[in-house]
């Protein structure tokens, strides 16, 4: 429908006083996302740029294949551009990029106002958000290729492909929303934006509110499900009991069985995380920022195949009907992945000629890392009132921090891992040292209660006993 001038101008003034109504005086309503473009682009730019230059520095072969395979080295960042528009188109499914608050819904994109006028700021705000990310990242990398005595000629390319990721993925992730109620073809934004219905707008916006309220919560877990629904493909199976230990371990396998491809796809991903930084090349590699990202790879893709230990946490307090201590559950949930990690990597450094000293102690602290790291992770609980304050300040992140913090962890010991083999097992060890004392914490109020009610039992006995001595 076509809007005259003198109806536009109308709408036009009805939006401003809804905002000035909404807002009462807060700010401009893309305040909050000129300021993210604004540290992304700094971060891309800036940081960006000097981390790439000292990639191409350290390994200058990079730089000697791009300039022998000019058509390949193409064709990388354009394969990762499409790949990245897939995964837009997808995400907007979920989640797409013009969904305003539900306040904002109910007051304002409910009405009869145009939905391109009423979602145009949240639409916007995503827009400056997604371009200032791309052509940071556009930049950075050329950037860095110059600074390693490279032609400058290579900016503007990286630049013109920065703009087309952005193009790309804005309009994959705005038509990933649009998909199922309207027609998306070559359509205008302004006419996809239309299509968008009032109610699905806001089932996006409650579902990212109450992500949102879990990550604040530090329930990583919690927020994980709900943006991404697990398919299981078996149906529920009794578990022959086979003993108390054997039942947890057919247990967890079991979970592990149902989720199907998705446990096969963290599992290969964890595999690769643990081969790619076992090899020798990695361990010998002069850079400190090698190994963590391997590390953070390995500790993030071993969260997908603990679900039975992260079950075994969030029940903490609660008595084990299998009657075994916490300690023991908490081995048989960890000790597969512990072998496994063991193995994998003390292969894959021998195989790949590294020092036996070297493989065998790098072998030790990436497991220990993982395990340690899984401690924590599960046993994250929520953060510190203080923290969760300082989420909705002026120091905002504080909540953040400490849901990454098991992550940081990880990272941290990575970097210690560079100082030596005998330092790299001693930082592992320290990280399993405190995630089981962060897991026995949350074991004690249990250990408190289980032990009054056995000191409460055995003094029932104990008064039975007396009676019947004098009943006799």
């Amino acid at each position: 429908m076509t809007l005259s001038a003198e109806e536009l101008r109308e709408d036009k003034h009805r939006l401003a006083d809804a905002y000035e109504f909404r807002l009462k005086g807060e700010g401009n309503p893309l305040s909050g996302s000129l300021f993210a473009a604004y540290v992304l682009g700094l971060v891309g730019v800036i940081y960006g740029s000097v981390l790439m230059h000292y990639v191409f520095t350290q390994w200058p072969q990079t730089l000697t294949f791009v300039h022998h395979n000019p058509v390949i080295a193409t064709l990388i960042p354009i394969a990762v551009i499409a790949l990245a528009i897939l995964v837009a188109w997808r995400a907007g499914r979920t989640r797409g990029p013009a969904v305003p608050e539900p306040g904002f819904i109910e007051t304002i994109v409910r009405t009869d106002l145009p939905r391109s006028m009423t979602l145009r700021n949240s639409w916007r705000g995503s827009v400056i958000v997604v371009a200032a990310t791309c052509l940071g990242l556009g930049a950075a990398v050329p950037i860095g290729m110059t600074l390693a005595n490279v032609t400058p000629a290579v900016i503007p390319v990286g630049i013109v492909l920065g703009a087309i990721a952005a193009a790309g993925i804005l309009r994959a992730w705005l038509a990933g929303q649009v998909a199922g109620h309207g027609p998306v073809g070559t359509r205008r934004t302004s006419a996809l934006l239309e299509e968008l219905p009032a109610q699905a707008v806001l089932q996006q916006s409650l579902l990212s509110e109450s992500v949102t309220m879990s990550l604040t919560a530090g329930d990583s877990r919690r927020a994980r499900t709900q943006v991404f629904q697990l398919r299981l493909s078996h149906r529920p199976e009794r578990i022959s009991v086979a003993g108390p230990r054997a039942t947890i371990l057919r247990a967890d396998l079991a979970g592990l069985r149902r989720t199907g491809t998705a446990s096969l796809a963290w599992l290969v991903a964890h595999l690769a995380a643990i081969i790619a930084g076992s090899l020798a090349v990695v361990l010998h590699a002069p850079s400190p920022l090698v190994m963590p990202v391997f590390y953070l790879l390995a500790h993030l893709s071993a969260t997908g195949l603990t679900r039975g230990h992260q079950a075994q946490a969030d029940g903490a307090g609660v008595p084990s009907i299998l009657g075994l201590s916490w300690q023991e559950q908490t081995i048989l949930h960890l000790g597969p992945l512990l072998v496994l990690d063991l193995v994998v990597s003390l292969a894959t450094g021998l195989l790949s000629g590294a020092a036996p000293v070297l493989a065998v102690s790098h072998a030790l602290a990436l497991t220990l890392t993982v395990i340690g790291g899984q401690l924590l992770s599960a046993h994250k609980a929520s953060p510190p009132s203080a923290l969760i304050g300082m989420s909705t300040g002026a120091g905002g992140g504080g909540a953040a921090l400490w849901m990454a913090h098991p992550a940081i962890v990880v990272v941290i010991s990575a970097f210690l891992a560079h100082l030596g083999p005998t330092i790299a097992v001693a930082a592992g060890a320290f990280v399993v040292l405190i995630g089981w004392q962060r897991a026995a914490s949350r074991y004690a109020p249990a250990r408190l209660k289980e032990s009054i009610f056995e000191q409460a039992a055995a003094q029932a006995q104990e008064r039975a006993a007396e009676k019947a001595k004098k009943a006799k």
